[in-house]
């Protein structure tokens, strides 16, 4: 359905309808005004044979020969023809016959032969009395070639069809071809907010749509450059950093056994365990890492979460049942981890609760509102919520990239004095 209305949405889509539409149009305008020129042109042919029909019958009255007769009406395209009219009617390919009608129509050897019919009166004796001109003996049947071909105006409206369409077709097609590049650049686009980089918008011309899509792909370029560069400044971070933990570690060995042993150990051990879900965290918030997912328990996610913390279980009240969800064990628990460490910070209460339900987990902690809306808090290194000595600003962008890359949705409200955070696992569709 989405893929539906996307497809009506779209302007080539759009394009397409309208030229369709102007298509039919024009030609059924086409075909309508060459039915009207064709009744018009048959009514001025009969007319045109009763004019020379008229000049043939007054010509011969004054016994002119069929030479001068045919000069009379050379400017109505006709000539007299010496043909018999029984041998025509007998040997004609076809033959317009209608008793009624004033004029007979014969093709013959692609020629156009045309006999008017004389006049019959019926007097009030009721008896038919054929029309009689001429005294003297009754001369033959006239008939007429006719110098015009009939074809001349289907063959006119033909490529005014054909040239129109010809015109539409080419128009269309030089919208289409400039506007081809505008839905391989919104491809391309698509393709880059779901974090893919390898693509290419280069357009070949300097109208405004090759102009963006070279632009854009100059951009991505950069920002290509720029990822590769901080990949690069990551990696040799996270080397520096694995330097003197590795060192603790083997310095923290050589300590005799005793409570300070104890702490330097869980210490580097935890700074060790954060550095590498530093490292996966970066993967996925930059899309290039995939979730390892698997069915837990939420208790158990929230007891990997304190153990991360390294806090007293006194400082939680948990409220939990057999809720189960599909998620990845390691991230996931730093989400949780974020969450329970922002309400045990910014808690002006004992304890810190959370609620563990069938569809949802709920954290609850007693404090000041926050200044801002929620929203502005799950931007980067936003430090209103988490100030210079107790974060980076990260927290709760990391909680909402992982919680929504499980599928899932983060809720905050606040009531009461009471702060609420909400994941809820089951999202109505």
């Amino acid at each position: 359905m989405n893929w539906l209305t996307n497809k009506k949405s779209s302007i080539l889509f759009q394009i397409t309808i309208f030229f369709s539409i102007i298509f039919f149009i024009i030609n059924l305008i086409i075909l309508v005004q060459f039915l009207l020129d064709n009744h018009n042109y048959k009514t001025l042919n009969i007319q045109r044979y009763f004019n020379a029909t008229r000049i043939v019958l007054e010509s011969r009255f004054e016994q002119a020969d069929d030479q001068e007769i045919n000069k009379k009406i050379k400017h109505l395209f006709l000539k007299l023809s010496d043909v018999d009219l029984r041998a025509l009617k007998e040997l004609a390919n076809e033959y317009e016959d209608d008793k009624f009608a004033p004029i007979e129509i014969f093709e013959y050897n692609d020629k156009k032969y045309i006999h008017p019919r004389p006049p019959k009166f019926r007097d009030r004796t009721k008896k038919n009395i054929e029309f009689r001109p001429f005294k003297k003996k009754r001369p033959g049947p006239i008939i007429f070639i006719d110098l015009l071909d009939d074809n001349e105006i289907r063959y006119f409206w033909l490529i005014v069809l054909l040239s129109t369409d010809i015109l539409l077709g080419w128009f269309y097609y030089f919208l289409y071809k400039k506007l081809k590049p505008l839905v391989r650049l919104k491809n391309e686009i698509t393709k880059f907010s779901y974090g893919n980089l390898d693509i290419n918008t280069k357009a070949i011309g300097n109208d405004e749509i090759s102009q963006v899509s070279n632009e854009f792909n100059n951009a991505i370029t950069k920002i290509r450059e720029l990822n590769d560069s901080r990949k690069l400044f990551l990696r040799n971070i996270l080397h520096e950093l694995k330097t003197p933990i590795t060192k603790g570690k083997l310095v923290s060995d050589t300590l005799e056994e005793s409570r300070r042993k104890e702490i330097l150990q869980k210490a580097f051990l935890r700074l060790e365990y954060l550095l590498g879900e530093f490292v996966k965290l970066e993967e996925l918030t930059s899309g290039k890492m995939n979730l390892v997912k698997k069915e837990y328990r939420v208790i158990d996610l929230l007891d990997q979460a304190i153990d991360i913390l390294l806090i007293d279980r006194d400082k939680l009240e948990i409220f939990s049942n057999v809720t189960k969800v599909n998620v990845d064990f390691e991230i996931f628990s730093i989400a949780l981890k974020n969450l329970i460490d922002n309400a045990l910070r910014y808690n002006t209460n004992d304890k810190v609760e959370i609620f563990v339900k069938e569809d949802s987990l709920l954290i609850k902690n007693k404090g000041e509102p926050l200044k801002k809306d929620f929203e502005h808090y799950l931007t980067p290194f936003s430090r209103e919520y988490e100030s210079i000595d107790k974060g980076l600003g990260l927290g709760l962008y990391i909680t909402n990239n992982v919680i929504q890359s499980h599928g899932y949705k983060l809720y905050y409200s606040y009531s009461g004095c009471y702060h609420l955070f909400k994941i809820q696992f089951k999202i109505d569709s």
